[in-house]
């Protein structure tokens, strides 16, 4: 989807002579562009029908977002490395008083009780519950009811929203009121026929070559990366899965036939349960979940032992309103930023206990704080940028900025549809309508993935081997597959939300200075001065596998992005065994060497009727930066403070 945002820039000093703004005047604040994809417009809702009302107050400090971030993760900073704690974070960046105030001396004053209105925790968020009659008042709206086309559920929604004017430069987004998707993570492992290939009667260490199957031992000659030797305590790596579930059985397997030094059989992650997060079972194995979790899980463990895995299961894969999403796993991270406290919003994330008709659905508390936080955390699951939000977006983007601050490496894999997208599980790649930017079926604009368009995030494309064997070197992914929801190629381009981060902008500058394709400002953001994905790149097909007892070869940015965060795992032990700390957020300094990365020039991700983007020499929107050289990026990681 696509939404309109409307802000009022805060006036300065030097324009004092300016009327000031009227109590009683609203503002158009968001609006959604076009016809909703899925949804039918039914019938206007019932005046007294309760609403859970959620205001998002803007925070304090976020314009120097990335300056703080600069300050503690550019190689070039006398600060490189001095990361905050938690609390520094949370009070550095919470509303201002004058924005509660505001907030609240409007509610009061338009007839919401005090008493009924309650700010969350870290005072990021006001809460009350009003009827709909109050919300279309105070928001200068109306409520409708829309249907979904596919599955009959129906949900409250407007078509736009307003706020008083001198309301408005407070606060970031009320829910709900534009968004109508709660939209799935989506796995960006393409386990389908043509990207996952059963190796018959199984296969060992050296059993097959490495153009067949990629195992440890061809990792380590691509990326020269040494045998794990160390544990620091705190470095475990973290992988974070929804509502697919690892099937622990398979582990011994894969620790038998595929891991050099062998790992002991009866090692296993530390399982941590987010929101009613299950551990695979039979039922689960019959449906055909567990896949993504076997290859994320397996991937880390055979670069990174005797590291350990921290193994995040996110949800109760039983909500229909959504089956996690990111920000139930920030909720767990981040008590500041749990359901009235900073980021969930009514209609896109799930709310717990479960308030549907779900017997088996997680009835506790959603989970807000108390997880540990891992160094490095991969996730393999994406969405699509045009479906959601902006400010949704841009709050979510802050939140992994606040992770980097406080040392956390946050890696992401770009996706599997090359510049097209999927719209959600089972659907085929779609792209994105070339006026308005929305999902559009008949679109031809490309269209971007969230959160890797967050400049915060490192995003991980896929490579393939050219020929039989390391030597022969990669290109970029590519297998067109038998079908739409089929083909396989690098997620990558360019967001229509985010700016290109400085760190970036030089590799950026190039790629479309000497290599953009010509396709026009209707196909893709062709300004130049957009974020772009991803910003490296690792094998992600033929990966080997092992699911339900049976071995695979699989494909899917869900291999590459677990592969790159087991290496920089690897570098993070070294810099531990010399008295250093953590990484963090990676991106500054990837970018200002190059060099330690495998330019991969071959190859292109196809989508939304074009060849997409080529990979080209340098940074491009196919591979990124490259593959990585653990021998080149170890000495670079070891000589910063």
């Amino acid at each position: 989807m696509r939404f309109s945002a409307f802000v009022v820039a805060l006036a300065s000093s030097a324009t004092t002579s300016l009327a000031a703004p009227s109590p009683n005047r609203h503002v158009l604040h968001e609006k959604r562009d076009y016809k909703p994809h899925l949804w039918e417009k039914r019938t206007r809702a019932i005046p007294s029908q309760v609403l859970p009302i959620r205001i998002g107050l803007r925070q304090r400090n976020l314009e120097n977002a990335e300056a703080y971030i600069y300050e503690v993760a550019d190689p070039t900073s006398a600060k490189f490395g001095k990361h905050w704690t938690a609390e520094e974070v949370a009070n550095t960046f919470a509303p201002s008083t004058a924005t509660k105030n505001a907030v609240l001396k409007w509610l009061v004053d338009s007839g919401i009780e005090r008493p009924r209105i309650s700010l969350s925790k870290g005072h990021n968020w006001v809460q009350f519950d009003g009827t709909v009659e109050e919300a279309e008042r105070l928001f200068a709206t109306e409520y409708w009811h829309y249907e979904h086309v596919e599955n009959g559920g129906l949900r409250l929604a407007v078509d736009e929203y307003s706020l008083p004017e001198h309301v408005q430069k407070h606060v970031d987004f009320v829910m709900p009121t534009v968004q109508l998707d709660g939209l799935k993570p989506i796995a960006n492992t393409n386990h389908g026929r043509d990207a996952m290939a059963i190796i018959p009667g199984g296969a060992s260490l050296g059993s097959l070559p490495c153009g067949s199957l990629i195992t440890i031992e061809c990792l380590r000659k691509l990326y020269k990366f040494p045998v794990g030797k160390t544990a620091a305590k705190g470095n475990e790596i973290g992988i974070a899965e929804w509502a697919d579930y690892l099937y622990e059985p398979d582990l011994p397997i894969f620790f038998k036939n595929f891991t050099t030094p062998q790992i002991p059989l009866d090692t296993k992650p530390e399982f941590i349960a987010i929101d009613g997060g299950l551990t695979a079972n039979l039922t689960t194995i019959a449906e055909g979940s567990g896949v993504e979790a076997a290859l994320d899980v397996q991937s880390a463990y055979s670069i990174i032992h005797p590291q350990g895995v921290r193994y995040y299961q996110v949800g109760d894969g039983i909500n229909v309103d959504s089956v996690g999403t990111f920000n139930i796993f920030l909720d767990a991270l981040d008590e500041s930023y749990c359901t009235y406290e900073g980021g969930d919003q009514p209609y896109v994330d799930p709310a717990y206990p479960d308030p549907n008709d779900n017997e088996l659905g997680y009835q506790g508390p959603l989970q807000c704080g108390g997880t540990p936080k891992s160094n490095v955390i991969s996730v393999s699951y994406g969405q699509i940028e045009g479906a959601l939000p902006e400010f949704y977006q841009v709050r979510q983007c802050h939140e992994w900025m606040k992770l980097g601050l406080q040392g956390v490496s946050v890696i992401y894999a770009s996706g599997d549809s090359g510049v097209a997208n999927r719209y959600n599980a089972g659907y085929p790649n779609s792209c994105l309508n070339g006026d308005n930017l929305y999902v559009d079926n008949n679109g031809t604009r490309f269209s971007p993935s969230f959160p890797v368009n967050c400049p915060y995030i490192t995003a991980v494309g896929a490579t393939t081997l050219i020929g039989n064997d390391t030597e022969s070197g990669e290109r970029a992914v590519s297998q067109p597959g038998t079908g739409p929801a089929n083909a396989y190629y690098s997620g990558g381009g360019f967001s229509n939300v985010f700016a290109v981060p400085s760190y970036q902008a030089s590799a950026v500058s190039h790629f479309m200075d000497h290599y953009a394709p010509n396709y026009g400002p209707n196909v893709y953001n062709t300004s130049g001065k957009a974020r772009g994905f991803p910003d490296v790149a690792a094998i992600g097909l033929k990966v080997a596998t092992v699911w339900n007892g049976s071995t695979y070869g699989v494909g899917g940015t869900s291999a590459s992005a677990p592969i790159f965060a087991g290496i920089v795992t690897l570098l993070n032990e070294a810099r531990i065994a010399i008295g250093k700390g953590p990484i963090g957020f990676l991106n500054p300094t990837l970018y200002k060497h190059p060099e330690a990365f495998n330019d991969i020039t071959i190859g292109n991700n196809p989508g939304c009727l074009t060849q997409g983007f080529n990979a080209t020499p340098g940074w491009d929107p196919v591979t990124g930066l490259g593959t990585p050289n653990y021998e080149k990026l170890l000495p670079i990681f070891l000589r910063l403070p």
